[in-house]
């Protein structure tokens, strides 16, 4: 099961991409901390480069299609 870390991480990073923000570790931890969670700065910085460059709304939107290719 996820930490509370690991999820208000993930969470912050949805935020950020919903509004266009670059997903930065920084902006992850602000994020974090601005919801009260204690979250390891580990999790930021590999949420951060794991995200680099990347869209989440499409990582989102294509769970499933190779499912059915």
């Amino acid at each position: 099961m996820a930490s509370t870390s690991e999820l208000g991480t993930v969470y912050a990073a949805l935020i950020l991409s919903d509004d266009g923000v670059e997903i930065t570790a920084d902006k992850l931890q602000t994020l974090t901390k601005a919801a009260g969670i204690d979250a390891e700065p580990v999790w930021a910085t590999l949420f951060a480069k794991a995200l680099e460059g990347k869209n989440i709304s499409d990582l989102i939107m294509n769970v499933g299609t190779r499912l059915f290719d």
